[in-house]
């Protein structure tokens, strides 16, 4: 995602964000896993690694106050460019909602039909 970005190569980084997204699942259903792989990944040279790995923490609610820490570093290191953007936009969506939303959530048929039937009962 690193060269990519600065290639401006969308299709390959659209290609890895959708591998990073199928990843973050994986550590979402498995905190061991998700603590052993992140705080590994948070020492990492790489800035996109650092940056992604912060934001799985906020993601996951664990390690905060190091993924802060990371994340205004990050940002605030000229060196970073487009990177530091990235991380800066990232504690501004986390300190605005409270939350961090790694992909977005898909809204089955069922969920659609259960909104529909309350609804038609006056529910909402």
């Amino acid at each position: 995602m690193y060269e990519a970005t600065l290639s401006a190569d969308y299709k390959a980084n659209n290609r890895e964000g959708a591998k990073l997204t199928r990843i973050f699942k994986r550590l979402e259903k498995d905190s061991d896993l998700a603590h052993a792989c992140i705080a590994e990944l948070l020492e990492s040279d790489n800035v996109v690694v650092r940056t992604k790995a912060a934001a799985y923490c906020l993601a996951l609610e664990i390690n905060i106050l190091e993924a802060e820490r990371i994340l205004q570093e990050i940002r605030d290191n000229p060196e970073n460019r487009i990177f530091g953007f990235n991380a800066g936009m990232v504690l501004e969506v986390w300190k605005k909602d409270g939350k961090l939303s790694i992909y977005q959530k898909r809204i089955t048929t069922d969920c659609i039909w259960r909104w529909k039937m309350a609804v038609k009962r006056g529910v909402l």
